[in-house]
């Protein structure tokens, strides 16, 4: 058996007619090349799509304007309908399953469905002397496979880079390719085994054969590093988890270099070419970034510092700790998170958050849900002097901690490109919606005075929207100090843009949803907390934030909630001072699908909220306050408020019957919330006929989600 890892597979028959093992492999790769060109090519076109965008300036910019870019809308609307279909969750017991949109299955479906083509062409499964040929054919098959694995799993990647994917995204991906690569290894061995099995050899092989034992040694290893990765096991503690996983990788190598022939080695060089590349860049990265040396002072220490950046931590609302770090050595944009490491504060730990802030900001804003391990510690450290964790001091803020950042990682299409942008987030999702909030209004602000881009003076705009759909799901008002002044100065940024052009047709919405649902203290680690949360707008007049020391979350507050189907207006009355459902249960939890349908509910679960002013936003309904002659005061802006989760159908529906071209719909929140925006963006493109003869518009979705 040991002579057979020095056989010449390249010029070994397998069977009549069969293309010999090395050509398979080739194959194989010509098939993964493809997809991989595929998506470079529709990448370049979006970037094509969008320059051709900001450069037009008709009334519709983000409608096709040539039969080639209607053609590839048409494609582009029916891919993604297919491509995000899913099924409905499955609730069994206490836990919830979530299943993957069809796009992605289907895609690793495709991969499967190669791999055992390839596998079994041209060799008959039945005949007993084929049995030792499938043998090595699987093994072929099987080995050639570990370079995609690698090419899905860096940071760095490459496939990202050339797809315009973020590697967050492709995890999914590298996940499932390690699980078909470790079904192909399973079936490699059981038809040895099968071969074996004729003679009552198996044992004798496994005992005394170097290369059997290798070969059983490696797929130890591989199911090991399988079983270890499921969620809820690498879910127990990260940091065991990556460990464990470059310990069993290494061991994986290991065993597979001394178990396959010199003729396919070089799908293990390039793994390890992969794991090298991916490690030098990011600490290459890393040093530039955290190294002084690189970075010019602006606080007068220059030579006196090795590290560059340092940070302050401050505890707020609902557990969360603000992390801020001024004057980054870096850019980023909008949407983008860095892995965060403060060795003080917990050693050796090192995790994902979404930047809260703009480059303009000239500072690094996380908020950090605590949980367990680092997050915890680092609540712990910035609460240790505020007793009643209300909203920060100068007393509050703790002192400076150095931290090491690397990054930024994330890739999200541009949004300025898109006529209509929906915004929802759950929890602190909305971390990564808020900054591209403000994005957008900082691009609305720069073309009412005239600005230009600074990449390309051809550029006539910088940006195509036209109207701007904000929705934040919170667990208790208290929440709504963490963006307050962010989301009033974006209001008040509108309001001055259209005081310049008042027939610049922007507009802005913001609603925030004040739930009782549990699930919305569910943390994570890149900002995508909270389910789906219903809606009510306070009607009483509530202290101030910032006047709040304690934050209990069952003072009563009246406010106006659920839809006419919901709460009949009869039983409205016999409610009120209750917050309670005729059929039972708080309003709070009650689904909202109509905000221009609301009845009276008095709800004791979210506690006193601000008092949402006549303005629910600007440049919709009220545009006509927005555009008095009295110029509008830029803070504060009372923010409109509900209580209940809100109907994304609904909403996204209101967004895309207004769009004169194509739509963006972004959501940042619990995998409940990502599902039901899912679901509801296919519904709507199928129900409206997108790019199919109607004159309805196209819909990019994008779903932040990042899991361990």
């Amino acid at each position: 058996m040991d002579l057979m890892s020095d056989m010449p597979m390249g010029s070994m028959s397998m069977a009549s007619g069969a293309p010999s093992l090395l050509t398979m492999q080739k194959m194989y790769w010509a098939v993964v090349g493809s997809a991989i060109g595929l998506a470079t090519i529709v990448n370049l076109l979006n970037w094509i799509l969008a320059r051709h965008r900001l450069r037009d300036t008709s009334l519709t910019p983000a409608k096709p304007k040539s039969l080639f870019f209607g053609i590839y809308a048409t494609i582009t609307a029916i891919v993604r309908e297919v491509g995000h279909a899913t099924l409905h969750p499955l609730t069994v017991g206490s836990h919830t399953i979530h299943f993957p949109p069809l796009g992605p299955v289907l895609i690793m479906l495709a991969n499967l469905i190669t791999i055992l083509v390839l596998c079994f062409y041209k060799l008959d499964t039945l005949d007993v002397w084929q049995w030792e040929n499938i043998g090595y054919s699987t093994g072929c098959i099987a080995i050639c496979q570990l370079p995609l694995i690698f090419l899905l799993a860096g940071r760095q990647n490459i496939i990202g880079f050339l797809a315009g994917m973020s590697y967050a995204s492709l995890n999914w991906y590298h996940r499932w390719a390690a699980r078909t690569l470790w079904l192909t290894s399973t079936i490699h061995m059981c038809f040895w085994f099968r071969d074996w099995g004729r003679y009552d050899y198996i044992a004798y092989e496994l005992v005394n054969d170097d290369l059997t034992k290798r070969g059983f040694a490696a797929w130890c290893l591989l199911t090991c590093i399988l079983i270890t990765s499921v969620r809820p096991i690498r879910g127990l503690s990260y940091e065991v988890f990556v460990l464990q996983h470059l310990v069993t990788f290494i061991g994986f190598i290991v065993a597979v270099w001394m178990h396959v022939p010199n003729e396919v080695r070089v799908y293990l060089w390039i793994p390890i070419g992969l794991l090298v590349f991916d490690r030098l860049a990011r600490y290459i990265g890393g040093a530039y970034l955290n190294l002084a040396l690189f970075h010019r002072q602006t606080d007068g220490k220059t030579g006196q510092r090795l590290w560059t950046h340092s940070a302050t931590f401050a505890p707020m609302p609902g557990n969360v700790t603000r992390v801020t770090i001024p004057n980054p050595g870096m850019h980023w944009q909008p949407g983008q998170h860095v892995f965060l490491t403060c060795h003080s504060l917990a050693p050796f730990q090192c995790h994902p958050f979404t930047i809260a802030s703009l480059p303009e900001d000239q500072r690094l804003d996380f908020y950090i849900r605590a949980k367990t391990g680092a997050t915890r510690r680092l609540f712990r450290f910035a609460s240790k002097n505020d007793d009643n964790l209300g909203p920060p001091t100068a007393a509050a803020v703790s002192q400076d901690q150095t931290v090491f950042i690397e990054g930024p990682y994330g890739a999200v299409r541009p949004l300025r490109q898109f006529d209509s942008v929906v915004l929802l987030a759950g929890g602190t999702g909305a971390t990564f919606t808020v900054p591209l909030l403000r994005d957008l209004v900082s691009g609305w602000n720069k073309d009412s005075r005239g600005e230009t881009s600074r990449v390309s003076r051809s550029v006539k705009r910088l940006a195509a929207t036209k109207r701007i759909r904000f929705v934040w799901v919170i667990k208790s008002r208290a929440q709504l100090g963490l963006f307050e002044s962010q989301l009033q100065a974006a209001l008040a940024d509108v309001a001055e843009c259209q005081l310049r052009q008042p027939d610049g047709g922007r507009e802005v919405e913001i609603s925030i949803y004040i739930t009782c649902d549990e699930r919305l203290e569910v943390p994570h680690p890149v900002s995508t907390n909270a389910p789906p949360a219903s809606s009510t707008v306070v009607t009483e007049e509530a202290p101030n934030l910032s006047e709040t020391n304690g934050f209990d979350e069952k003072d009563n507050i009246s406010v106006r909630s659920l839809s006419a189907g919901s709460l009949s207006s009869s039983a409205a009355p016999a409610m009120a001072g209750r917050g309670c459902l005729p059929g039972g249960g708080c309003c709070c939890t009650t689904q909202i699908m109509d905000e221009d349908q609301i009845d009276t509910c008095t709800c004791k679960c979210s506690g006193p909220v601000p008092v949402p002013a006549a303005n629910s936003g600007v440049g919709g309904a009220n545009e006509q306050t927005m555009k008095s002659s009295e110029p509008p005061t830029p803070l504060p802006i009372a923010l409109p408020i509900f209580a209940g989760r809100p109907h994304p159908r609904t909403i996204i529906r209101k967004v895309l019957e207004k769009a004169e071209g194509e739509s963006a719909v972004v959501v940042c929140g619990p995998q409940g919330l990502s599902d039901d925006v899912r679901r509801s963006v296919v519904s709507l493109s199928d129900e409206r006929a997108v790019h199919k003869g109607t004159g309805a518009q196209g819909i990019y979705l994008h779903i932040e989600s990042f899991g361990y």
